[in-house]
């Protein structure tokens, strides 16, 4: 024989289970893609500064300059998909994610999770008059830079 009370107990058991599930797939460690990027134009070469990292309006990508050259990377979190920011300046740059914490380093390689994969690099070219173009459709290695004069 069932019983209200039996009935209630399951319906709390089947609720408890479905909420974990829920839990367990939102936070999941699953990586997330970068965000769709095609060719952005990103100003001027001359007008990138050693050192910096910075947004390119509002396209889903970072421009840095080191002393190798010119970098490009995504803001999409690896964790979750969520947009990072670069936070700091000069050698204490880093790349936070205000969704769950991961912080990674200026070239996108973690330093704190949850994230667990690095920051995704695209291709950059510069042209004659020193225009610059990040070619969202090729990925590569975040070693890879483009010399500038």
């Amino acid at each position: 024989m069932t019983t209200d009370a039996s009935l209630l107990l399951d319906r709390r058991r089947f609720l408890v289970v479905v909420a974990g599930a829920a839990a367990t797939a939102a936070c999941g460690n699953a990586n997330a893609g970068p965000a769709s990027l095609g060719e952005v134009g990103a100003g001027n070469v001359k007008d990138v500064t050693a050192g910096t990292l910075q947004p390119v309006g509002s396209e889903p990508v970072l421009l840095g300059r080191d002393s190798g050259g010119l970098y490009a990377m995504t803001i999409s979190c690896t964790h979750q998909g969520c947009d990072v920011e670069p936070s700091g300046s000069g050698a204490s740059l880093t790349v936070y994610c205000p969704c769950h914490g991961s912080q990674f380093d200026r070239n996108g390689g973690v330093l704190r999770g949850p994230a667990n994969a690095p920051l995704v690099h695209f291709a950059v070219s510069v042209d004659g008059s020193g225009n610059i173009t990040i070619h969202g459709g090729t990925q590569v290695d975040a070693s890879t830079r483009t010399a500038v004069a």
